[in-house]
This record gives C-alpha cells, sequence and structure tokens, in this order.
C-alpha cells in the first residue's frame, strides 16, 4: 500500500513539473501575450493579412468619405436658431 501511494505521488509531482514546463515554454513563445484578438478576429475581413509577431502592421485602407456615413468625423453640422422654428401646438 505505501509503495503504491508513494509512486503516486512522485508520478503526480513529474506530472506537474512537467505541466508547469511547457506552461513556461509557451509563455516565452509568446503564447499568452494577445489574449483579446483571437476572439475578434472572426469579425475581421480577410482583405488584410495578419501580420507575423515582430513583422510592421500593414498601413489600413482608408474608406472613401461619399457622404452616407456618419460617424464622429462625418456628422452633420448642429441647425442654429435661425434654422429652427417653433410650430404652434394645435
Amino acid at each position: 500500500m505505501n509503495n503504491s501511494l508513494f509512486a503516486l505521488i512522485a508520478l503526480s509531482f513529474f506530472l506537474g513539473c512537467g505541466c508547469w514546463l511547457f506552461f513556461l515554454w509557451g509563455v516565452q513563445k509568446g503564447e499568452f501575450t494577445d489574449l483579446e484578438r483571437p476572439k475578434h478576429r472572426m469579425l475581421d475581413d480577410d482583405d488584410i493579412p495578419i501580420p507575423f509577431p515582430g513583422e510592421a502592421p500593414p498601413e489600413p485602407p482608408v474608406p472613401a468619405c461619399d457622404g452616407h456615413e456618419l460617424t464622429l468625423s462625418h456628422r452633420l453640422p448642429e441647425p442654429t436658431q435661425e434654422e429652427v422654428k417653433a410650430v404652434p401646438h394645435q
């Protein structure tokens, strides 16, 4: 009984050390540097290739301003007091 108990303790110790060394190898290789990008990658278009680590990212394409997109840079001007006319309530 004691022999099998010591064998199981030694086996679990070596298994734990092996897992710890595998984790340290993954950290050193950079597997855990970016945890946010993989879950958002499926939403990206495949037009621009994903750069390898250490490679400069390509310049993003500039969208054409056709006047149909309402973003912060394409916002319509606020109306002035002269443009806002009060309508009497009936």
